[in-house]
């Protein structure tokens, strides 16, 4: 996570990780550590790990749709 390290204004800015408490192919605290690492440079982190749910695990898409409207101001 060198990379992140330093503020890049071509960087992203605003950030949805999910993540589940079973993940095999992540640490759980490569996740906390990125998601830390984004919100100590300024990023709108939203990052939120789900209790036995499996890598890549997404138990709420309705909320990213919002979250993505809040973010960009787009209104329905």
């Amino acid at each position: 996570m060198y990379f992140i390290g330093e503020s890049n204004d071509s960087q992203a800015k605003y950030w949805w990780i999910r993540t589940g408490t079973k993940d095999t192919d992540t640490s759980l605290t490569i996740v906390g550590n990125l998601a830390l690492s984004l919100e100590n440079l300024g990023d709108d982190v939203n990052a939120l790990m789900y209790w036995d749910a499996a890598h890549g695990a997404d138990e709420d898409p309705g909320d990213s749709i919002t979250w993505i409207g809040d973010v960009t101001g787009y209104t329905s």
